[in-house]
């Protein structure tokens, strides 16, 4: 599993995402926080990196893992 996760989150009303310690935010909506934390994921030239929603508390999705292929582009 990856050490590089790229965690996209509602906050206080605002979408953003988080990468070890670093948030990046707001974007205006769930769609444009994802597209941006693939964007940093693919930069970021770790082979390993994943793209994670949490959808509440106790709820995530793994949306994009880099290396990936055939997943639906954002």
């Amino acid at each position: 599993m990856s050490e590089s996760h790229y965690i996209v989150c509602l906050r206080a009303g605002s979408w953003l995402h988080t990468n070890r310690g670093t948030t990046s935010a707001p974007f205006t909506s769930r769609e444009a926080a994802i597209e941006a934390a693939i964007e940093e994921a693919r930069n970021s030239g770790d082979p390993d990196a994943e793209v994670i929603v949490q959808a509440s508390e106790t709820s995530t999705e793994t949306v994009w893992r880099s290396g990936r292929e055939g997943q639906a582009e954002r």
